[in-house]
């Protein structure tokens, strides 16, 4: 990196975890901030660096060293490095060989809280307010205004929508965060969390006449919604390719049923038919997989192993697409599932990259929506999944 540019190093800490960062941002003598986001944390951590050295840090009440090592507790997350002038005051003193080591050690003896999926899903009250949960909070991007023809105003424990009651909103989260649970005869089940620049409702709230709300969604604190323009967005689906459509149904389709699966382990409704219907494999969870397809005939099932076995997250049918996609992180598969196919199972192949091209031209609101899904879909397998292996 040039130190006099105003670059900017990003990526994901699954894959450059914070010590080699550190190494990595000493070795070129770098000043700037590190900024780390964790879909498990509600506001991002700061790391200030003076000429490749580690001045100060803000992990949320925490600061300086005892900040920069709670960060090495960090399972997952994403980095930006800005290349700028650094005005933070410094305060520590220790050197970057020193803090590795010392936030690794920390780390392996089990001094230092370790936060990602691993450590979530501890349902709480849908009226507690509190933002001490470990429910993953899903945020979006800058808000696009030009889409937003209404604002509206939650309180503490107030529904925004019901599960089972009909409704075609959409709304944007300008600040503030809700909740969405499963409604269960145990009580409401939380299943995540939404933050600003998220979105409340699905692709279907705009597309069908009558829908039926397949969640509640109750705000946390006092929250104000942008509401969108649903038919300015349904005009914009209109003219999308057939194939495009029924990519994004088949996506809002996974989100829903990985939803459905919390509800019915939680209620140990546990459905194993899969495992007899399905055993020829077209995926192997962590093996590279470029295909991509359209299901013609037959179905399929996605599934993720854990430490208490393969788990059901989707079941797949005629005009669902299975494989990679590229420009969305689904944590399906391949990266993070396998794919079983019945007999009679029968697919076409989808030109990728058409799609990749198609999305690219959509609109920021429509985009950040599919982007929503996506992460939804991520997120909420990852706290199903690693429910189960920890118990």
């Amino acid at each position: 990196m040039d130190s006099q540019n105003n670059n900017v190093l990003a990526g994901d800490l699954k894959y450059l975890g914070l010590g080699d960062l550190i190494q990595l941002l000493g070795t070129n003598g770098s000043s700037g901030s590190l900024r780390l986001s964790n879909p498990y944390v509600p506001e991002p951590a700061f790391i200030y660096f003076e000429q490749g050295d580690p001045i100060n840090a803000l992990y949320g009440e925490k600061n300086g060293l005892e900040a920069l090592l709670a960060l090495f507790g960090w399972a997952e997350g994403e980095f930006e490095f800005i290349q700028e002038k650094v005005i933070a005051q410094k305060v520590i003193q220790k050197s970057r060989m020193g803090i590795i080591l010392e936030g690794l050690r920390l780390r392996d003896d089990g001094q230092i809280e370790i936060v990602g999926p691993n450590s979530q899903f501890t349902p709480k009250s849908s009226t507690d307010s509190s933002l001490e949960t470990n429910l993953p909070i899903v945020k979006g991007p800058l808000i696009d205004y030009m889409y937003v023809v209404d604002e509206e105003d939650f309180f503490d424990g107030e529904h925004v929508v019901e599960q089972g009651r009909h409704g075609n909103w959409i709304w944007v989260i300008l600040e503030g965060v809700v909740e969405i649970l499963k409604e269960t005869p145990e009580g409401p089940l939380p299943i995540i969390r939404v933050g600003d620049g998220g979105f409340v409702g699905s692709l279907t709230t705009f597309l069908i006449h009558g829908n039926m709300r397949t969640a509640s969604a109750v705000a946390i604190g006092n929250v104000q919604l942008g509401v969108l323009d649903s038919q300015r967005l349904a005009q914009e689906y209109s003219l999308l390719s057939k194939d495009f459509r029924k990519f994004l149904a088949s996506l809002d389709k996974r989100l829903r049923q990985v939803t459905d699966q919390i509800a019915d382990y939680h209620q140990n409704n546990i459905d194993d038919s899969w495992k007899a219907l399905y055993q020829s494999k077209l995926v192997v969870e962590g093996k590279d997989s470029d295909i991509f397809y359209n299901i013609r005939k037959g179905s399929a099932a996605v599934i993720r192993n854990t430490d208490n076995g393969p788990v059901l997250l989707s079941r797949l049918e005629e005009g669902d697409f299975v494989g990679e996609v590229p420009f969305l992180n689904l944590r399906h598969e391949p990266e993070a599932a396998s794919v079983l196919v019945s007999k009679d199972f029968e697919f076409e192949p989808m030109d990728i990259s058409l799609l990749s091209n198609e999305y690219s031209s959509l609109s920021t609101t429509l985009k950040n929506i599919i982007n929503h899904i996506a992460s939804c879909v991520s997120l909420t397998s990852d706290t199903f999944c690693y429910r189960i292996s920890g118990e």
